[in-house]
């Protein structure tokens, strides 16, 4: 399966490795799509599933992560982070001028630094 070119996500003033792995494991052995390790700044994602779901699943890994370099309580409370994730991947996806246009204005006020 093809995975993303994300190699690498920026998540607050933290920088996380991303890896594409054949499985991921909870603690219990539950089998996962993806995790995040807060300590190591690594995100895992099973390259099994689909492109779309490895996006989806960077980006539900990279809120957990989010909600951790922010102190937003119950970062593990899939309660909080799948509803959070799933809006905000399907804002991005259903809004790509938007995106872009949020895109061109980092890059010009980056350019002037």
């Amino acid at each position: 399966m093809k995975t993303p070119n994300t190699k690498k996500v920026e998540i607050g003033s933290s920088y996380y490795d991303v890896k594409y792995v054949d499985s991921i494991k909870d603690e219990y052995g539950k089998a996962l799509s993806g995790r995040i390790w807060l300590a190591k700044h690594l995100i895992a994602i099973d390259k099994n599933v689909s492109y779309q779901a490895m996006l989806q699943v960077i980006h539900h890994e990279a809120t957990h992560g989010i909600m951790w370099e922010y102190a937003i309580e119950d970062v593990k409370d899939l309660d909080l982070v799948t509803p959070i994730s799933n809006g905000m991947y399907a804002f991005i996806i259903n809004n790509p001028k938007y995106v872009r246009e949020v895109l061109r204005y980092t890059e010009r006020i980056k350019g002037r630094k």
